[in-house]
Order: structure tokens, then sequence, then C-alpha cells
């Protein structure tokens, strides 16, 4: 196959894709719609940061409940791939992500799994955090969209969590250690809430990172 044939090939599935979403976004409004269709579904997002202003106004805003009905389209699927793509990019890697972080409003997420085999991210949509624990863990945590910086957070030791999975299918979990400690922070950017908020004296008791 020629560099030109899998070129078109590439353009055709793109088409494709992006009309398919035409009348169902699944889920994501015209402006994400075009933000996630404009590189290939292996392409990492470019992150919001908080040293841009309308960024950091938009990760403060709570995002939107995902529709079961849209788990699973195509739209959405893409979106996954991407932003999946976004949180392993070897330039910049992290241990979890939430769709805000690339502007996406919606309350969906990314969490390396520490606590499982092989260590795999998985997608968690509509997380929600039903429990949390008594006793508490400090640790350094920093942030892909507050490059530079990290601070000392304090966070419960384990959680009990509910979501929907992959399959739309409504999930219980209890989660402890550092594991537990990823989904907080992700969990906090679908509610507008930065790990600083957490720290007396906020932004600016961070100190650079190394």
């Amino acid at each position: 196959m020629t560099t030109k044939t899998r070129y078109f090939l590439f353009i055709s599935l793109i088409f494709f894709l992006c009309s398919s979403c035409k009348k169902d976004f699944g889920g994501l409004n015209r402006e994400e719609h075009q933000l996630v269709t404009a590189e290939a579904s292996t392409v990492p997002m470019n992150l919001f940061v908080i040293d841009n202003y309308s960024d950091s106004l938009f990760l403060r805003e709570n995002c939107r409940v995902v529709d079961k009905e849209v788990i699973g389209s195509v739209c959405l699927e893409y979106f996954r791939s991407r932003l999946l793509a976004t949180v392993k990019d070897t330039l910049n890697p992290g241990v979890g992500i939430a769709a805000p972080q690339v502007g996406v409003g919606l309350r969906m997420i990314f969490v390396q799994r520490f606590d499982k085999e092989n260590e795999p991210f998985e997608v968690y949509y509509n997380p929600e955090i039903t429990r949390y624990s008594d006793s508490i863990q400090s640790g350094n945590e920093g942030c892909l969209s507050i490059p530079g910086y990290r601070g000392e957070v304090e966070r419960s030791h384990s959680i009990e969590l509910s979501y929907l999975d992959s399959l739309g299918n409504e999930q219980y979990e209890k989660i402890n250690n550092f594991t537990a400690v990823i989904f907080q922070h992700e969990i906090d950017h679908i509610n507008g809430v930065l790990y600083y908020d957490h720290i007396p004296g906020g932004f600016s008791a961070l100190e650079m990172d190394d």
C-alpha cells in the first residue's frame, strides 16, 4: 500500500467518523465535537492550563452528566481514544486526566489503576464519591493543567465510588491508597476544583517542580 493510498484511507475514515457524528455528537456540543475531531483519534489533545485566562475559567466549571445512551457511540469513543492518547503522551504523561482538561465539559475521567495487574488506564463516566474514609494520607501532587508546580495535599485514604463503566453499566467500588488519591484529584476536576484548593494558601503555597 502506497503512502498516498494510506493517506486517502485515513482521510476517508475521518470523514466517515465526522459524518456519522453530525446528528449525534455523543454528548459533545458542536464546539467540543470540532475540537475532538480536528485530529486523528491517536493524536494527543492540547491541554487546558491555568496560565491561559479562558482555559482557567473553563477549568472552574462544573461538567455535564454523560447520558447512558451515548456511551459506546462513535463520537464518544473517538473522544475516549484522544483523551487516553493525551494522558499517555510520552512527552507529558500523567496518571489520570479529566475531560475538562482538554476543553470538553463532560463528567468523564481516565485513571491509571495502580491497584490492578499491569496498572491499566480505565475510563469512568459520571464518577461520584459516595463515601470518604476518616483516615487521611498526605502526598505531593501535580497536575497536567498546572505545569511546573507541585503541592502537598491531604486526601482520604479510601473512598467508595459509583460510576458508569465503558459499557454504560452502573458499578460500585471501594478504592484505597494512591489510586484513591488519583480518583479524588480527577473527580475534583469535573467539579471545577483544582488540587491547590485543598492547600492552605492556595496556589501561592505551591512549589516549583524540579
